[in-house]
């Protein structure tokens, strides 16, 4: 499937494709955070505040160790994909693939796994197109 670049315009035939040959504009498509506790997923396309309303409606019961907000994801226009940044105030601390969130946003591969804390709350990482 084609997809058209919304910087110039310029159209590509593979729609694998996440920079545009023509000016360099970089897609950073869609983000699903899936649930390991309940397998539901939850899509997003922009930048997006993460917290415990939210992580109700698909989470699980871990929801509850959650801040309004907890995280924040946001689209990487330079480089393609995702970032994760940890919210301001959130009382347990954000976890990727095990390790603490720093103060900067950190890439968001795919695969990659948040928590909150070491333990609670795992949503697995998975990049649309």
């Amino acid at each position: 499937m084609a997809w058209k670049c919304p910087q110039c315009g310029f159209v590509h035939e593979n729609d694998a494709t996440r920079r545009c040959e023509a000016c360099g504009h970089t897609r950073a498509g869609t983000l699903a955070l899936v649930s390991e506790a309940t397998t539901k997923r939850l899509s997003v396309g922009v930048d997006t505040a993460i917290g415990k309303h939210l992580l109700q409606t698909f989470a699980g019961d871990d929801h509850v160790y959650a801040a309004e907000p907890q995280f924040l994801l946001a689209r990487d226009l330079v480089h393609g994909g995702w970032s994760i940044a940890p919210a301001p105030g959130a009382k347990n601390p954000t976890f990727l693939n095990g390790a603490a969130l720093g103060d900067a946003p950190a890439p968001l591969p795919e695969g990659a796994v948040i928590t909150i804390g070491p333990t609670r709350l795992r949503l697995r990482v998975e990049n649309e197109l």
